[in-house]
Parts: C-alpha cells; structure tokens; sequence
C-alpha cells in the first residue's frame, strides 16, 4: 500500500495543474502526501533505530527545522493579509514529513532494492513523458513560446527537468541495457528544457549533466577503469553543450537572445525585474524583521514570491525563517558534499553493484543540488516544486546507506538478493 502511494504521488506531482481540487493546483498530491506520512510515520521510530547515525541525524535535524517552519506558517496567519496562502509553505514542508520516511520504510521491507528502484524509474519516466508532452504541445503542454506543461509557471517545469535529468543520465550509465532507449530519453529531456523557455533552469540542466558526468570521470579515473568511457565523456562534453545551444537558438530563439545577452554582460529584462523584485522584498523584510509579512504572500502586487529562497523566507517569516532555510540548506549541501567525497575517495566491496550504487549517489547529489541552485532564481520552494528537493533527498540518504554496507561489510552482497532491513545494519 505504501509503495503504490508513493507511486501515485510521484505520478500526481508532475501534473499539478491537472491534480486540482477545489480550484487549487497540486491538491491530489497534498492529499497522496497526507496519506503517505499517515502510513510512514508511525514506523519511522523503529525506521530511524535502523539508519546510521550520521543519516539519522540528518533525517532529524530536516525535519525537526521542517515542523518549526510549519508551526511559523500556521502562526502567521493571524497577521498575513491573506491567511489562506499561508497553507502554501505548509504543504511544501508536508512533503518531507511524507517522502522521507516512506522511502526509509520502502527501502527496509524485503527487497527494499528492488522498490526504490521502481521509484527512481518511476521519476525516470515521468521526467522523460512530461518532456514529451511539451515537446509536442498535447493538451496544457502547449508551446508557444515558454512551454509550463502541466505546471502554472515555465520555471517550474524547467526545475521539474532540470531535477530529474540526473537521474536519467545515471540510468543510462548504470544500465546494461536498452542504452539507445536511454540515450533517446536523455536527448528528450533536454529538448523539453529548451522548449520550456526558462533560461536558468537549461543552464543548470545541461551544467549539472556536465557535472553529473565529471563526477563520474573521476570516479572512473580513481579507479583505473575505463579509460575508453573518459577519453569518450571528455569529448562528448562540449560537444553535447554546443549542440544544447544550437537547438535552444532554433527551437526557442527568444530564450537563446535573452541567454545570450546575460552571458555577455548584458541587462535582460528578467534580470532587471529579478533584482527589483529582490529590493522590495528585502525592504519588506526588513519592515517586518521578527515576523515577516506572512507565509506564501505575494510581493506586493507584483509576484507570488521573491525569486529567491532566502529572500523569499525573510520575507515572508523574518529573520527566524531566513535562519531556519539557512540551516536546511547549509546542513544538506554538507551532507550531500560529505557524500560525493566518499564516492569519489571510498573504498568499493560490492564490485558491479557498488559501482551502481555509487552512480546513483552522484546522480541523486547532482538532482538535488539543480534544485537548490534553481531556487534562487527560478521560485522559492513552493508546493509545486518542493517534491523534487524531498525526493532526490530521499534517495540520496538511502542509497548513501547502501553503499557504507557495501563498503564496511565483510562479504561482497549482491543487491538484488539482500533485504533492505539489512543494508542500515552496520
């Protein structure tokens, strides 16, 4: 049951414009979420006893800073000019209490494996048809000029792909077969990133790849293996990044000029309107340093949010809200930093399995770090986009745990055999 409802929440969040329920986007998976946490969350006690200390501590400081943000926004809505909105940041945190410990608890049933795997394939192919459906313009997916998909805003179809193109690529690298498939889903993913007209999120999708692949390099250069893999990655690099650019000038001309013009020094127009945007959302902030103007209100009557996720959190809760996001942010990225150290350094027991495992930890480190790069920019941890901070999250903290049984076990186990209560042992 808990398995098929994470199936379904991934399924509802690509489609949030078309999950509405009484009006409002995303509701069927603020529900799906709901249900989620109901069923995870009264194991997670017995769940938390299994992880690792340094996952466990982890998984408790997200989501202890998570209920201190729901409480602030629930509190200010005794003063926000629109309460209601104030639900916005609730549900965005919602998705952490739901998706961390259902994973955790997936991943500790008997062939715990073989479940994330249908996750992280299930994200596979809903990045790959979403790119689709905007490529070829079927019902909302319409392009015109930005492409929004089945989302309100062409930025967070833009965050959705740039999330989810890692874990594509990893796919690709890990799989012995239907590679051609793959490499067909990668090309895409990437066209849907150019059809989607948002600049900040092309760029951090074909650099994160870049980054997803350099990673990967390195590991195989650390290791003495493949050498044909990284003479071949080495080339392939530019030229994939040239070609990204040819095909963002001709599918989407407008978004190439614009692009074009910020590389070059230039002031576009998205950029002069982010930085007012930026300026008065400071000043209201700093009108309301303790309390904010309230979770989930709009910039005035200008925009929903400020563009920016520590701006965007002093805003609307103050200096405690920028601290909170602060700390969320500063204690992921050093936990996701400590992981890619110890994938590229560590010491490998498991063969081709940990070889796997490994790229799916660079492959889950780059999504989660596209995310948090694009939210500085792009929005401000909505509802619509939180999932794909949670979920890459997720994974990233279960596949850290395969891999330290991997590397501190005694014998060489073979994934697809092992329970997953096994792999958190140790």
């Amino acid at each position: 049951m808990l398995q098929v409802s994470v199936l379904l929440l991934i399924l509802s969040i690509w489609f949030p414009g078309a999950t509405r329920i009484a009006g409002t986007d995303g509701s069927l998976s603020f529900v799906l979420a709901l249900f989620c946490a109901l069923l995870s969350v009264g194991a997670y006690a017995e769940t938390a006893r299994r992880l690792h200390r340094i996952e466990a501590a982890l998984t408790t400081a997200v989501l202890t800073i998570s209920a201190v943000i729901i409480v602030l926004s629930l509190l200010s809505m005794l003063y926000a000019d629109n309460p209601m909105r104030t639900m916005r940041a609730v549900f965005s945190q919602v998705f952490g209490f739901a998706i961390i410990p259902a994973v955790a608890a997936i991943s500790l049933r008997p062939k715990g494996l073989v479940a994330i795997d249908r996750v992280v394939t299930t994200i596979v192919i809903m990045t790959v048809v979403t790119s689709c459906l905007v490529a070829i313009g079927l019902g909302d997916a319409r392009f015109a000029d930005r492409a929004e998909g089945y989302f309100k805003h062409s930025n967070q179809l833009g965050i959705a792909l740039s999330a989810g193109l890692p874990l594509v690529a990893a796919k690709l690298v890990t799989s012995r077969r239907h590679r051609l498939l793959l490499m067909g889903c990668l090309a895409a993913v990437l066209l849907g990133l150019v059809k989607s007209g948002s600049k900040t999120n092309f760029v951090l999708g074909v650099v994160g790849l870049g980054l997803f692949f350099a990673l990967y390099s390195i590991y195989l250069i650390r290791r003495k293996q493949s050498p044909l893999k990284v003479i071949v990655g080495t080339i392939a690099a530019p030229v994939l990044f040239e070609a990204s650019l040819l095909t963002l000038q001709f599918l989407n001309p407008r978004a190439y000029g614009l692009l074009a013009l910020q590389l070059s020094g230039g002031e576009a127009h998205s950029v002069v309107s982010r930085q007012r945007l930026w300026s008065i959302s400071i000043d209201l902030g700093l009108s309301h340093p303790f309390t904010g103007v309230g979770a989930g209100q709009w910039v005035e009557d200008i925009a929903p949010h400020s563009h920016n996720l520590f701006i965007d959190f002093f805003r609307t809760l103050g200096v405690p809200g920028l601290a909170l996001v602060s700390m969320l942010v500063l204690v992921v990225m050093a936990y996701l930093v400590r992981v890619v150290f110890c994938t590229l350094f560590g010491n490998d027991r498991g063969g081709d399995h940990a070889a796997e495992v490994n790229v799916m930890v660079l492959g889950t480190s780059v999504s989660l770090w596209n995310y948090i790069i694009a939210n500085q920019m792009s929005d401000s941890f909505g509802p619509s986009t939180a999932p794909f901070f949670w979920l890459p999250l997720a994974l990233l903290i279960f596949y850290r745990g395969v891999q330290r049984s991997l590397q501190t076990g005694p014998e060489r186990p073979k994934l697809y055999a092992v329970p997953g209560s096994q792999l958190f042992q140790h």
